[in-house]
Parts: C-alpha cells; sequence; structure tokens
C-alpha cells in the first residue's frame, strides 16, 4: 500500500472530495439564487460581509504569525513590518496594487538589507 493510502483507501479519498464539492457548490448554487432577493444594504448583509473580511483577516494573520514552508524562515518583526507598511500605505493612499507593492517591497529589502 502507498504511504499516502495508508488511512484511506481510493474509494474514501474520492468520496471525500466530492463531498467536499457537493457541499461547497450547494452554498454557491443558493448565493446565486438568493443574490438578487437580499438588499446589499440589509442587516444580513452587512453582517455576513464583516463575517468575510473577519475571516480573511484570522487566515491571513495565522499565515503570518504561524508560517508554514519557507516563509517560516523569515524573522517575525519583518513579516509584521510589511503589513504594517502596507495597510498605512492602503488607509493613506487608497490604492490597492500600491499597498501590495509596498508590503512587499518592504519585506524584500528587510529581508535583503537587514
Amino acid at each position: 500500500m502507498k504511504p499516502d493510502t495508508a488511512l484511506f483507501g481510493i474509494s474514501e479519498m474520492w468520496a471525500a472530495v466530492i463531498l467536499a464539492f457537493v457541499a461547497t457548490f450547494m452554498w454557491r448554487f443558493l448565493g446565486v439564487v438568493l443574490a438578487n432577493r437580499i438588499k446589499t444594504d440589509s442587516f444580513l448583509m452587512i453582517w455576513i460581509n464583516a463575517l468575510a473580511y473577519a475571516m480573511v483577516a484570522g487566515v491571513l494573520m495565522l499565515i503570518l504569525v504561524y508560517p508554514s514552508g519557507i516563509l517560516a524562515t523569515t524573522p517575525l518583526d519583518y513579516r509584521l513590518g510589511a503589513l504594517g507598511l502596507g495597510l498605512l500605505c492602503m488607509v493613506t493612499l487608497k490604492i490597492l496594487w500600491l499597498s501590495i507593492l509596498v508590503g512587499m517591497g518592504s519585506f524584500a529589502l528587510a529581508m535583503y538589507l537587514l
């Protein structure tokens, strides 16, 4: 038996993939059907939007604070400093592509120069 199939067989793996697809597709389809019926300025949509932003922020901080792979070899203060500069640029200039460039550039410079 191969190492990747030691715990589960091929059929169980495909069943998990298909079930994950169905679960994801169901919510996307429901979103398409209900999109025109929900007012964008309603409390429900404001809450859903806030929840989505909170989840993205949580995943971003998880990746920054507990990275894996090559990012784990970089110092935490370099990562948080680059995030801070990118956010500062976004708050002041409100230009997304420039903010991303500032964050990535400051991280690259910190890794190269310091």
